[in-house]
């Protein structure tokens, strides 16, 4: 493989010539010759460029994605060789949105890699709308994403499992202790919520139309660690997935509920790339995933009706 397509590609993705130089453990101006060589060779301007940014020219466009290509099926050559091999380790790379890839992944990897020893997972953790991103740019072998409105036709989309969505909020707060739910208290509370890009916070905003509600008070956090811990200490309330407070209800720091005439279910789906080679590992990763159970379910919260005005 020619080095240049791969300096070229991070040149492009980076728009930096700097921020591509420290990725690849090179030199600005190591990569400026290169970027120069590859010019030469292909006979057009892949840049254009000044002191304030890199920006790829039209030809530089068209030759990107020939780029990405001829990179990826490189790495397919690499791992079609590699499994020729059945000792060799093959790689796996796994994509998941927070809450998924904080309380769930974790036990599949473990079960998985009882059954296949020598394949080596890779796992990147982000929102669900930055994992759809990967998985369409073919960076990650499968993905897992909270919702499931893509509206991508090149990804092949898989629901894994579901479960309800609950309220949290410190256990003396009202919402826990009443019998019933105000809703101006509701929409009056500091609500603590996943950040845009969530598939959480899409349940969430969902909630808030079918309550008819908006609450003036929104804090967005990354993390549904975070969020948990904050309720904990009683900056507000939040909407998080059953799974996610399991441990908080048991030990009390948290109480939970869910309203009645609104259940809403977080949905937790599985996306490949359809025009994807599958490599062999993704393959074994995919038909385990079929035969997968998770652990059985028990449900932390109570339900309640919500007060009308």
């Amino acid at each position: 493989m020619d080095h240049k397509l791969e300096i070229f590609v991070t040149t492009a993705e980076q728009k930096s010539f700097t921020r591509a130089a420290e990725l690849l453990h090179m030199t600005p101006s190591a990569i400026s010759l290169s970027i120069k060589a590859l010019e030469k060779k292909l006979g057009v301007r892949l840049f254009d460029r000044n002191n304030k940014y890199v920006q790829l020219t039209e030809a530089g466009q068209v030759s990107y994605a020939q780029a990405k290509e001829i990179l990826l099926k490189y790495d397919q050559l690499k791992i079609a060789l590699m499994e020729l091999e059945p000792s060799a380790a093959m790689p796996l790379s796994i994509g998941a949105a927070y809450t998924f890839g904080e309380y769930f992944l974790p036990g599949i990897i473990y079960a998985f890699n009882k059954r296949h020893p020598n394949i080596t997972p890779t796992v990147t953790i982000h929102n669900s709308k930055t994992i759809i991103e990967q998985t369409h740019k073919q960076e990650l072998d499968i993905g897992f994403i909270v919702e499931g409105d893509i509206g991508n036709p090149d990804i092949d989309i898989e629901l894994f499992t579901e479960e309800e969505m609950v309220i949290i909020a410190r256990p003396n707060h009202p919402i826990i202790r009443n019998s019933q739910v105000d809703r101006r208290l509701l929409e009056a509370e500091t609500w603590i919520i996943r950040e845009p890009g969530s598939g959480t916070r899409d349940v969430t905003d969902k909630l808030f139309a079918q309550l008819g509600i908006a609450p003036k008070k929104v804090m967005s956090f990354g993390s549904s660690q975070t969020i948990k811990e904050s309720v904990a200490l009683g900056l507000g309330i939040s909407y998080l997935s059953e799974s996610t407070v399991k441990s908080e209800t048991k030990t009390g720091s948290i109480g939970a509920i869910t309203l009645a005439d609104f259940p809403n279910k977080s949905r937790f789906h599985y996306i490949t790339h359809r025009a994807s080679f599958h490599t062999q590992a993704a393959q074994l990763f995919l038909d385990f995933l079929d035969s997968y159970v998770l652990d059985e379910k028990v449900s932390v919260h109570t339900k309640k009706g919500v007060a009308e005005l």
